[in-house]
């Protein structure tokens, strides 16, 4: 069964998407083919938007990647699907490997043995302002990197399935030619 069949199957909903109270909000957007394809175009470029996504550390997902799948044309429940890789087991070593990540890179690494949690206001303000640049840079470069990576290896797998299909094409045809000895 070739990716795109394995995809249609998963995401054949389309008619619900589109007649529900978002359908409508969203109006003629919804019904452009493109955002609907399974080509490898648009599976690889929602997997790079979601994964992307992914590392935003601003609430809404979901509704970026629905936005910025119909700006890109590329499909859309591939990428609302693939913004999920954050979700609440993920979300939090994710974003410590960002800010990791962008306290090297900022030169503002952060001790977390230093960071003591108090619920006041002017404690998450103080705290927010040591954290918000390491984690911003990170999480844009580590979202970067994993968007490029998904991408690359949805184009790079979907290849050597296509190639595997024409190899066994090509063993089929000499098989039917090769006569009976």
């Amino acid at each position: 069964m070739s990716p795109k069949q394995k995809l249609r199957r998963y995401f054949s909903n389309r008619d619900a998407i589109l007649n529900s109270r978002m359908g409508g909000w969203l109006g003629e957007h919804l019904h452009d083919p493109e955002i609907w394809h399974f080509g490898r175009r648009a599976v690889a470029g929602g997997v790079g938007i979601g994964f992307f996504l992914a590392f935003v550390p601003i609430p809404m997902h979901m509704l970026m990647a629905l936005l910025l799948a119909l700006v890109c044309r590329v499909n859309l429940p591939v990428t609302v699907a693939a913004v999920w890789i954050a979700n609440p087991v993920t979300v939090a070593p994710m974003f410590i490997f960002a800010l990791k990540v962008g306290g090297v890179i900022t030169h503002h690494e952060v001790q977390f043995s230093e960071l003591h949690f108090d619920a006041t206001w002017a404690n998450v303000s103080a705290m927010f302002s040591q954290l918000w640049l390491p984690l911003v840079v990170g999480c844009l470069l580590c979202g970067a990197a994993a968007g490029a990576l998904g991408n690359a290896t949805v184009r790079g797998l979907w290849r050597l399935h296509l190639l595997h299909r024409l190899q066994q094409r090509r063993q089929r045809r000499r098989e039917r030619a090769r006569p009976d000895a």
